[in-house]
């Protein structure tokens, strides 16, 4: 029982960090995007100038670019975090390694 339940809990971590990178890579295709149309006005009209006359719309677009700044910090430092971690193969190698000795 408690072999399918640390199954379970493996499957429910990888798949969260699995969404997570999808959700990253999903950003950062936005934001090329977002910087290719910029660019692409520049060369077109020498400049890019946005006015919002709304400014619950203005809040609404301010309010989201914090979210994906801090959805992203997060996501990094999870992976700055990940990175230091030995994983289960890591381990077994070195025991082998060690064995051989």
């Amino acid at each position: 029982m408690s072999t399918q339940k640390n199954n379970r809990q493996r499957f429910n971590r990888r798949f969260r960090f699995s969404m997570s990178v999808l959700a990253a890579q999903l950003l950062l295709g936005a934001v090329a995007i977002t910087w290719c149309v910029h660019m692409v006005l520049i060369l077109i009209h020498g400049e890019v100038c946005f006015q919002e006359p709304n400014s619950a719309i203005l809040y609404t677009e301010i309010a989201a670019t914090v979210i994906v700044i801090i959805y992203s910090a997060t996501v990094f430092g999870l992976q700055w975090k990940r990175m230091g971690e030995r994983r289960g193969s890591d381990r077994r190698s070195s025991d082998r390694r060690d064995q051989a000795s």
